[in-house]
């Protein structure tokens, strides 16, 4: 009996090519493109070991707890600090479909890399799920144990559910005390 469950596989798999994207995207290249097509194209060298290969991008992903490293990378502006100044981070409504976006590329309006499964950039470059071999990488894996919200045990007493208005009113006391204290 193997040991890897669903759960544990949707979980190990799910975000590895958004961190793949990011640190790829935010490594120490020497090129960087000048170009504003969507798609990533070798641009000339301006002479800059931190400037990206290309400023442009089109991710996928499914909203999935695992898929956040993705979302705050682009809230936060991650990609702009890191010279990709034309991210654009879209949702897709199943992994068949991030799929077949992959597979026609930013290009023909779909999208250059995803949070995915683990198994399908395997699956893509032995050609077993789509109709030709696409060679797909993955550079990082973001989750292997599953996600989940833990609290300290200080917060054993509040009997937490799915909503927890008790939990806000301690969280924003405690809010208040360190912008109290930050005050002095």
């Amino acid at each position: 009996m193997s040991n890897l469950s669903r759960r544990k596989f949707l979980m190990t798999a799910g975000a590895t090519t958004a961190t793949a994207l990011l640190i790829n995207s935010c490594g120490g290249s020497k090129t960087t493109s000048t170009s504003s097509e969507s798609s990533p194209a070798p641009a000339a060298n301006t002479g800059s070991a931190d400037a990206p290969e290309v400023t442009t991008a089109k991710l996928g992903f499914i909203a999935l707890t695992d898929c956040a490293p993705l979302i705050i990378a682009k809230e936060k502006g991650f990609f702009e600090k890191y010279g990709m100044k034309d991210v654009e981070v879209k949702k897709q409504t199943s992994w068949a479909t991030t799929r077949d976006n992959l597979e026609l590329g930013s290009e023909k309006g779909g999208i250059d890399g995803a949070h995915i499964l683990t198994p399908m950039p395997y699956l893509m470059t032995a050609g077993k799920i789509t109709k030709s071999p696409i060679p797909m990488y993955i550079l990082a894996r973001l989750n292997t144990d599953g996600q989940g919200i833990s609290l300290s045990n200080e917060y054993l007493d509040l009997k937490l559910g799915p909503k927890a208005p008790a939990l806000k009113v301690k969280v924003d006391a405690k809010k208040q005390v360190a912008k109290n204290f930050s005050a002095l």
